[in-house]
């Protein structure tokens, strides 16, 4: 098994405490519980079997495969649907999500809470040690290594770039620690490892040549670890 470097080589501190008022901001790199979904290879939809004229509560509805021409239908008062809008199904969880970003958005008539959300992911058995370290030492481009710590997250986990999602404030709690159940966000130095992670994913650039000298110096120790086990 190989013995993987402290993060505390490349961030002396992973997570900080927050007090009840700061959690309630919703601020860059707060973690908090809320719904994730997942992406469907395929779109599957809620689509009206028979829709009851005077009682829609009485209506009956399928869950199946989208297909052409199921978006043509009368507006669906109960489901709040327009005419050429469908009701779509997810599988999804309440995880842990670094929020990344915050807006009242003024799109609609009257504000929405919107937040933008990257979803964290615990290893589990089937990821090997290898696997582990290599998100660790920044190998892949959407995964962030989060460390397990009493002061932070409960597992080592990741955070995943490639599901980030926007959230909406209707339900959405603070992540809490073990240690004091205090609400708890990753550090400015963690943070900003983790934007710049984000960007070379998104784009392929960094936003710090400095913080990619460290990465850089930090990759080769884990992987040479990796290779002295072999």
């Amino acid at each position: 098994m190989a013995k993987r470097a402290s993060t505390d080589l490349l961030i002396p501190e992973f997570y900080k405490r927050l007090s009840e008022e700061e959690c309630r901001e919703y601020s860059p790199g707060h973690l908090c519980f809320t719904h994730v979904v997942y992406p469907q290879s395929y779109p599957r939809i809620l689509k009206p079997e028979k829709i009851h004229p005077k009682d829609e509560t009485e209506s009956t509805f399928l869950i199946k495969p989208y297909s052409s021409g199921d978006e043509k239908h009368y507006p669906i008062k109960i489901l709040n649907l327009k005419a050429d809008e469908m009701f779509y199904i997810y599988t999804g969880k309440m995880r842990p999500v670094v929020i990344l970003g915050y807006v009242e958005s003024e799109w609609f008539e009257g504000k929405q809470n919107v937040l933008l959300c990257a979803p964290v992911f615990s290893f589990k058995d089937r990821h090997s040690q290898e696997f582990i370290v290599k998100t660790q030492a920044f190998v892949y481009p959407s995964l962030f290594y989060l460390p397990v710590n009493h002061k932070g997250c409960y597992a080592e986990s990741a955070v995943r770039f490639e599901l980030i999602q926007p959230i909406m404030d209707g339900y959405i709690q603070p992540y809490r620690n073990k240690i004091d159940n205090e609400p708890i966000s990753l550090t400015n130095d963690a943070y900003w490892y983790l934007i710049n992670h984000l960007l070379k994913f998104i784009c392929g650039k960094s936003i710090d040549e400095k913080l990619d000298e460290y990465v850089n110096i930090y990759r080769e120790l884990l992987l040479e670890s990796l290779e002295n086990e072999d």
